[in-house]
C-alpha cells in the first residue's frame, strides 16, 4: 500500500512539524505553561478527525449501491481537488511555515490567551487529519478488496516515518531540507492524485455518466497484469491500467503535465521573493 504510506507520511509530517514548531518555540522562549495546551489541542484534533471519518463512512454505507458508487466517485474527485491544492500550497509556503506559526504563537502569548495555542494546534492538526481521512478514503475506493491489516499497517508506518522525519529536522540534521522533501513528495503525490483521477473517471464510465470514447486504447495485460505485484504497485503510484479507455488516458495525460507546469510556475514566482529576502537579510 504505497499510496497509503506516502499519504500518511506526508500529512502526518505536516501535523508533526506544526506541533514541533510550537513546542520548540515555547521551550526556547521559557513559556512552558503553554505546552499542555498544544498537546491538548493536537489530541482533540486527532480524535475529531477520526470521528469524522467513522461518521462519514457509516453514513455512506447506508446508501443504496448505485448511490454509493456515485458518492465514491465524488470522493475521488474531491480528493484529487484537495490534494492538488495542498501540493501547490505546500510547494509555495513550506519555507515560511515555521515563521508563520511563531507569529501566531507570539500573538497568543502576548494576549495571555493560552487557549489560543490549543486552537492553533487543533486547527492545523485537524486540517491535516481531515485531508488524510479524505485521501485514504479515496485509496479504499480504489481498492475495495483491501483488507484492514495492510491498510492500517501502512498508515501507521507512514505516521511513524513522519515522527522520525520531524525528529531529525528538530535535531538539526543539515541533510534534511524540508522544502526539498516537500517538492519531491509533492511530485509523488501528484502521481497518486492522477491515479485517483483515473479511478474516478473509471467509476463514472461504469455508472454510465461518462463515455469511454474508446473502450480500450491498448492492452499490456500480456506484459503486466493489473493484479500482478508490479501492476498493483504501478496502479497505486501512477494509476496504471493494462486496458485503459481513451477517457482515462486523456484524464491522466492532461492532469500530470498541467500540474508539472503549475509547480514550475510556483517555483518561478517564488524565486524573486526569496532573492529579495536574502538581500534584505544580508
Amino acid at each position: 500500500m504505497l499510496e497509503t504510506l506516502l499519504i500518511a507520511w506526508r500529512e502526518s509530517l505536516e501535523a508533526a512539524l506544526v506541533v514541533g514548531v510550537l513546542l520548540t518555540y515555547l521551550a526556547r522562549s521559557g513559556q512552558r505553561s503553554g505546552v499542555a495546551y498544544v498537546w491538548a489541542g493536537s489530541l482533540l484534533a486527532i480524535l475529531a478527525a477520526l470521528a469524522c471519518g467513522l461518521v462519514s463512512n457509516d453514513a455512506a454505507s447506508r446508501l443504496d449501491p448505485d448511490l454509493q458508487e456515485l458518492v465514491q466517485a465524488s470522493i475521488l474527485f474531491l480528493a484529487v481537488a484537495v490534494l492538488t491544492w495542498m501540493i501547490l500550497w505546500m510547494h509555495r509556503n513550506a519555507a515560511g511555515l515555521g515563521g508563520e506559526l511563531r507569529r501566531k504563537a507570539d500573538q497568543a502569548l502576548v494576549t495571555g490567551r493560552l487557549m489560543g495555542l490549543a486552537a492553533i494546534a487543533f486547527v492545523a492538526v485537524f486540517r491535516e487529519g481531515l485531508e488524510t481521512v479524505l485521501f485514504l478514503w479515496g485509496v479504499l475506493v480504489q481498492h475495495p478488496d483491501l483488507t484492514a491489516l495492510p491498510f492500517v499497517a501502512a498508515g501507521l508506518a507512514g505516521a511513524a516515518l513522519a515522527v522520525a522525519t520531524a525528529w531529525l529536522f528538530f535535531r538539526g540534521f543539515r541533510f534534511l531540507s524540508l522544502p526539498r522533501f516537500f517538492r519531491v513528495t509533492g511530485v509523488l503525490l501528484l502521481l497518486v492524485a492522477a491515479g485517483l483521477l483515473v479511478s474516478g473517471v473509471n467509476k463514472l464510465i461504469g455508472l454510465g455518466y461518462l463515455s469511454p470514447i474508446v473502450a480500450q486504447v491498448w492492452s499490456t495485460a500480456w506484459l503486466l497484469r493489473d493484479d500482478s505485484p508490479l501492476g498493483t504497485f504501478l496502479a497505486a503510484l501512477v494509476g496504471y491500467r493494462s486496458r485503459p479507455s481513451l477517457a482515462e488516458l486523456l484524464a491522466f495525460v492532461t492532469y500530470v503535465p498541467l500540474m508539472l507546469w503549475a509547480l514550475r510556475r510556483v517555483d518561478a514566482s517564488r524565486r524573486p521573493a526569496e532573492r529579495a529576502s536574502a538581500r534584505s537579510a544580508a
